[in-house]
């Protein structure tokens, strides 16, 4: 393959990575509630497209280093936040209260009291930052084919995903209580994303994250035949 296709190829694929982007985002707490974190899977999202260092190749004649570092700082910073792992997790909060006609009360009256259990899924992303890479934190050597790169250390990507229409409730009232309905666990949503949060990193999304965005770097400078180490800040 020609330096010229290898950088068109490359190029295609960064395409896809933007696509796919794009595409991807198309009661009150009591201090006596108890909160538990459970099924977590967490699903490694490797990535089908690569980043584009093909810029090596694409190069020019007469082109300084300073140059050709500055086009790849400037497609890496392209890809802004990019997403390298997901966890999918299942928050239950449970809650107990006493209420007379619509108010709390602050002692047990029989028939006041009620139990509630809400399931609310959803889905944590994790990825790194690219839009945050400066000129000094690539180091090539084009005689010896070899690179280093610092990327910013792996953080969660915005809030966590809630699968409203998933939600479940289970509850037992007593006979001066009504049904609860979605609307009460709508109200538990600052909660449960606060949880998924918790968990996800206990469960090691962000190092997921990190191994796969050092993966696919490696890979795609290996494409364009540099052997390249990878860090993180």
């Amino acid at each position: 393959m020609s330096d010229d296709e290898r950088y068109k190829e490359i190029e295609r694929q960064l395409n896809e990575v933007k696509d796919r982007e794009k595409e991807g985002r198309r009661g009150r707490p009591k201090s006596s509630w108890r909160n538990w974190i459970f099924l977590i899977s967490v699903l490694i999202v490797l990535l089908a497209a690569a980043l584009p260092f093909g810029v090596f190749w694409y190069l020019q004649s007469g082109n300084t280093f300073q140059e050709s570092q500055s086009s790849i700082v400037e497609r890496l910073q392209d890809l802004n936040e990019l997403s390298t792992a997901e966890a999918y997790t299942k928050v239950i909060i449970e809650q107990d209260d006493n209420q007379l006609f619509g108010r709390d009360i602050g002692f047990d009256v029989p028939g006041t009291d009620r139990q509630l259990l809400v399931v609310i899924p959803g889905k944590v992303r994790a990825g790194v930052d690219f839009s945050s890479i400066a000129a000094d934190d690539i180091t090539v050597d084009e005689e010896a084919q070899t690179a280093i790169l610092l990327l910013p250390e792996p953080k969660l990507l915005g809030e966590p995903e809630l699968m409203l229409k998933d939600i479940k409730i289970y509850s037992h009232e007593g006979m001066f209580r009504g049904d609860p309905d979605l609307s009460e666990a709508y109200t538990l949503a600052e909660e449960a994303q606060k949880l998924m949060k918790k968990e996800a990193e206990a469960q090691g999304v962000l190092q997921l994250a990190e191994d796969n965005a050092s993966r696919s770097v490696r890979d795609m400078f290996g494409l364009v035949g540099y052997d390249v180490t990878v860090r993180f800040k």
